[in-house]
């Protein structure tokens, strides 16, 4: 991890867009896992993010620091770690 970087989770509803691997039009919750040196930063990482993955018209809801990488729930650990390694993961939730 970058050297003062650290991973936030940022909340989001956005829009899977045409350019989206499922492009049907609906909002979706969204958890973003962004590596990032402060909160707007990290906020801007997942809407870069997001956007290449064909994600449009998202909002951020809130978002906050991990300060405790070790309490991390298991089932997010694998995208905490990817969010580590590639700057943004991102976990989608079908059901609102």
């Amino acid at each position: 991890m970058e050297t003062g970087a650290t991973i936030f989770v940022v909340t989001l509803q956005a829009v899977a867009g045409p350019e989206n691997a499922v492009p049907d039009g609906r909002r979706y919750d969204l958890l973003v896992f962004a590596r990032a040196e402060s909160e707007a930063e990290a906020e801007q990482v997942a809407f870069r993010g997001l956007e290449q993955l064909g994600w449009t018209d998202a909002r951020a809801l809130r978002s906050g620091e991990i300060t405790q990488p070790d309490a991390v729930p298991e089932d997010f650990r694998a995208t905490f770690e990817r969010a580590q390694a590639a700057g943004c993961a991102v976990i989608v939730y079908d059901l609102p």
